[in-house]
């Protein structure tokens, strides 16, 4: 069997990698990829769940525990979920657009636990969300190989809700990727929750295939792990598409958070937006890339980025780098950002007004994150996630 060490672990040496050195990580802890693990002393996974506050059971989920699905729900009409195996993996999804110039696709598919393929059919709108929960539990430091293929057919609508977490004694590196197909006049809203212990390593990508008059919701709620990168690429392959991201992490003590993004337009009149933001304290880091590529023939296309982050502590530091290569003449596109402390004429403002100096700088740390929340359309989740966002910060 090949060995994990084979590979060239991604470093700074490698341009998309200069922020975020997973190999220096890497050395520090010999991850063995995990097999699967069944023991009469291990918990019931359901009574873990059902104390995660993002979890309703009814709703359609999917529970990975240690790389393995322990457990699926499936309550709507019109959705479809296997297992991904030889004979249908080069049938589900196009990866010829989503070229990587590191080894963590190889690794993946390589060390392979379960994967899957999720599909909702032509004309379904579905009233109940789709959540994936991955529990890691083992002290053993493991490397976990997920990859799920998801695809909207025509008209489809759907809500994806990906929640990644472990227990307190779990030692691992999540390597989760996903390609997602969205066919003519399809619609998904998704979200990636990543709460993972302090001791874990996650990196994960997302690919979004995009057909025709399709639209794509992402938000990014990153705020565990030591060391956390999170990707997505998208291939803008024809007219009236809309892309959005919006992402949100919080690191402290000394996590690493990374997300970066590739937006790739190659046909006229198609738009993307993303507006990632940041809050870093004590010694953390954060890195936000975004790249967007604008081809020839995609005149019209509408491009926006912007990266904005806030430093609590005078030790911790991000990296932004916005980067536009536009190769087409007639286009709407601009990128941005932004790193600063607390406003302290603000804060002055505030106390004036009689708030004590930590309940200040509360109201003024809510409002920088609570912009990015205004357009959820998933209002329940929305709440969840602005008092997880409290309970990390304060």
């Amino acid at each position: 069997m090949e060995k994990l060490k084979n590979f060239e672990i991604p470093n700074k040496k490698i341009e998309a990698w200069k922020f975020t050195d997973l190999k220096k990580v890497f050395e520090k802890n010999s991850f063995e990829p995990v097999k699967q693990i069944k023991t009469k002393k291990s918990p019931d996974i359901s009574s873990v769940i059902s104390k995660n506050i993002f979890f309703n059971p009814k709703t359609n989920f999917i529970i990975f525990k240690n790389g393995y699905v322990e457990k699926m729900n499936i309550e709507s009409s019109g959705l479809e979920i296997k297992f991904l195996n030889k004979n249908n993996k080069n049938k589900t999804f196009n990866q010829k657009n989503f070229n990587r110039n590191d080894s963590l696709l190889d690794i993946n598919k390589t060390f392979s636990n379960d994967n899957l393929i999720i599909n909702v059919k032509k004309n379904i709108k579905l009233s109940k969300s789709i959540s994936i929960f991955y529990y890691n539990s083992e002290k053993k430091k493991y490397l976990i190989n997920n990859r799920i293929h998801i695809t909207l057919e025509e008209n489809a609508h759907a809500e994806i809700n990906e929640v990644f977490f472990s227990n307190k004694e779990a030692v691992y590196w999540n390597n989760i990727h996903n390609y997602i197909c969205l066919k003519k006049n399809s619609n998904l809203d998704h979200y990636k929750i990543q709460l993972e212990n302090i001791k874990s390593v996650h990196s994960s990508s997302t690919n979004v295939d995009c057909e025709n008059s399709s639209l794509y919701n992402n938000f990014i709620f990153s705020v565990g792990g030591n060391l956390s990168r999170i990707e997505v690429t998208s291939s803008i392959n024809s007219s009236d598409i809309n892309f959005n991201i919006k992402g949100l992490y919080l690191a402290k003590t000394s996590q690493h958070h990374d997300i970066t993004t590739l937006m790739q337009h190659k046909h006229p009149e198609s738009k993307s937006n993303q507006h990632i933001k940041g809050i870093l304290q004590k010694d953390s880091s954060g890195v936000f890339q975004g790249k967007v590529i604008v081809e020839q023939d995609a005149q019209k296309t509408d491009a926006f980025q912007f990266n904005q982050n806030l430093l609590l502590s005078e030790t911790a530091e991000v990296n932004a780098k916005p980067e536009l290569e536009i190769y087409a003449d007639d286009v709407k596109c601009s990128h941005g950002a932004t790193t600063g402390e607390l406003d302290e004429e603000m804060l002055f403002y505030l106390r004036s007004r009689g708030l004590k100096k930590e309940d200040a700088k509360k109201l003024l740390i809510e409002g920088f994150i609570n912009e990015l929340f205004d357009d959820l359309k998933n209002k329940e989740l929305k709440q969840k996630l602005l008092l997880t966002s409290k309970k990390i910060i304060y």
